[in-house]
């Protein structure tokens, strides 16, 4: 710990680095909470020395105290986000408290003045006040948890995608269109592969092909920001948007909910186009099916008043799609005639005819999945259409949990842990359509964990330390069935064809068997330190103004002002 022993000597350092380039912003965001900051002043605008200085959480009466310093600026770090009560008391002075909402990886400031009179007189002041950053250059925006669930944008997505499309609304934030491949909208025109997401600042990235990971419930979901530009060290990873979520958290009352999303096919509207061509097909218009129902509850209240909470959120989301499509084959004719050519494979006819079946006729002049005929070793062979389909399916299992312990005025821990399972059937293919046979289809299964502790530590009101350990696991199987080919113990991928250019694929997803498993571990300490000088009221200031930010992560010790 050598390395911490000439801290005041760096500080006094960069605050010289500051003068020189005449302006120094702190970007003091958060992961997983925000701050406030501000001075107290009296009415003449001089500042009030060693005033009392609480801020008490509504929701759960957790209250951390500070007193303002020599130049009357107060801080308070770490807060969970939420809306507080900020309450001042001074000697000679009428006490004041008013409410401010603290945002998630926002650094917020609120000066207060205080007018003479007796302490017991109070001046309170109506309303939740907007804390303004003024500490950093950072563009942000943060969606709290009613904004989440009442917007149209996050209705249509299941299983928390759609807190993401929240970001839409935001400027310089647009569709990813064809700007290039990843999760998510574009960010001042990145393309979406440059995004980072976390929960509750845990890395939730996908190695593999990016984008996030576990996805929330939307109404599980506490706040959502979104980082667009210039932002601390700790958001490094990416250098597009920063997509941040928390999860909910327990209060002092018992709240419950119970909720559902629900859309199938009888309540969709018909697609126009869809039902012309139906009709010109001679069928009555008709939606396929599309049935998405997710639905939940949750529950959060206090184990020990002021001291304990909890928080729980189950959600299931079974998805149901039918999926068809329409290739061509020999009819009964062809398929007598293909076993009657020499040089022609009969355990290949064999398979092809068990698992595509016979076309009904032949198909008609100008069909554009099918010509009528081909050539096969001299022989003609009638070729029709063939259609198949079959239910599929995406179905999710989410459980959401949190604990908050208030040890002291000085100590908090916070614990988050979510689960998500998911089965889907797995129809991938290679048969021009992008489907395998419904006969192949398979079940993918998808397992996530998501797990985070942290320790906040408060030594003085200078000095804070943030303690976080976070692991992510993320497993997927894709599997080649069972299934059985004359002579072989597993079924190859056959691309089986007739003539020169007509075939479909036998046999399970091509990219199968395959798998992903992946562990992500972090672990991070923030020591954050404000230091008043009076060597030089220039130095001091900028000190004041540019607190020492001592970051040790692994083995890499950063210092940030």
């Amino acid at each position: 710990m050598n390395r911490f022993l000439n801290l005041k000597a760096f500080a006094y350092f960069f605050s010289i680095l500051g003068v020189a380039a005449l302006s120094c912003s702190v970007a003091f965001g958060q992961a997983i909470d925000g701050n406030i900051v501000g001075t107290i002043v009296d009415a003449q605008g001089a500042a009030v020395v060693g005033a009392e200085v609480s801020a008490t959480n509504i929701a759960t009466g957790v209250t951390a105290a500070t007193r303002s310093t020599s130049t009357g600026e107060y801080r308070f770090e770490h807060l969970p986000a939420g809306t507080y009560t900020i309450a001042v008391r001074m000697t000679g002075f009428k006490s004041v408290t008013e409410q401010v909402a603290v945002e998630l990886n926002k650094t917020g400031t609120r000066n207060i003045t205080l007018v003479p009179g007796a302490t017991s007189e109070t001046i309170e002041v109506s309303g939740v006040a907007t804390a303004l950053d003024t500490t950093t250059p950072q563009i942000q925006t943060t969606y709290n948890s009613l904004q989440i669930s009442d917007s149209p944008l996050t209705g249509g997505g299941n299983r928390g995608s759609g807190v993401i499309n929240l970001s839409l609304l935001d400027a310089g934030v647009t569709p990813s269109g064809g700007i290039g491949l990843g999760t998510g909208p574009s960010i001042s025109g990145q393309r979406p592969r440059n995004n980072n997401f976390t929960v509750e600042g845990v890395d939730n990235n996908n190695k593999g092909v990016t984008g996030p990971l576990l996805q929330l419930p939307n109404d599980s979901v506490d706040q959502f920001t979104v980082l667009q530009n210039q932002f601390s060290p700790e958001f490094g990873h990416s250098s597009g948007g920063q997509f941040n979520q928390t999860i909910k958290s327990g209060t002092n009352s018992f709240h419950g909910r119970l909720y559902e999303y629900f859309q199938n096919r009888n309540l969709n509207a018909q697609d126009t186009q869809t039902a012309a061509a139906q009709r010109s097909q001679g069928l009555t218009p008709f939606n396929t099916r599309y049935d998405n129902n997710r639905f939940g509850g949750q529950i959060g209240g206090p184990i020990i008043k002021d001291k304990l909470f909890f928080f729980t959120n189950l959600d299931y989301n079974p998805i149901g799609i039918v999926s068809s499509m329409t290739a061509c084959a020999p009819t009964a004719a062809g398929y007598a005639v293909l076993g009657a050519t020499a040089g022609v494979s009969a355990t290949n006819v064999q398979q092809f005819q068990k698992y595509a079946g016979a076309a009904a006729s032949p198909a008609v002049a100008g069909d554009p999945n099918c010509p009528s005929t081909t050539t096969v070793g001299g022989a003609t062979v009638p070729l029709g259409d063939v259609g198949f389909s079959g239910p599929t399916y995406d179905n999710w299992l989410t459980s959401v949990n949190s604990v908050d312990w208030n040890i002291s005025s000085n100590d908090q821990v916070r614990v988050r842990y979510a689960y998500s399972k998911n089965n889907q059937t797995d129809n991938s293919g290679d048969n021009g359509v992008g489907y395998a046979l419904p006969a192949f289809w398979t079940v993918l299964p998808q397992r996530f964990h998501l797990f985070t502790f942290a320790e906040y530590h408060t030594f003085t009101p200078n000095v804070t330390n943030e303690f976080r350990v976070g692991y992510n696991r993320f497993t997927q199987y894709y599997n080649a069935g069972k299934f059985a080919y004359p002579g072989l113990d597993q079924y190859p991928n056959l691309l089986v064809g007739i003539g020169e250019s007509v075939g479909i694929q036998l046999g399970p997803d091509p990219n199968a068997p395959q798998f992903a498993v992946q562990n992500t571990y972090q672990a991070v300490d923030n020591v954050s330190w404000v230091r008043v000088s009076t060597a030089s009221n220039l130095v001091a200031s900028i000190v004041n103004t540019s607190p020492l930010r001592v970051s040790l992560n692994g083995n890499a010790v950063t210092m940030t002002t």
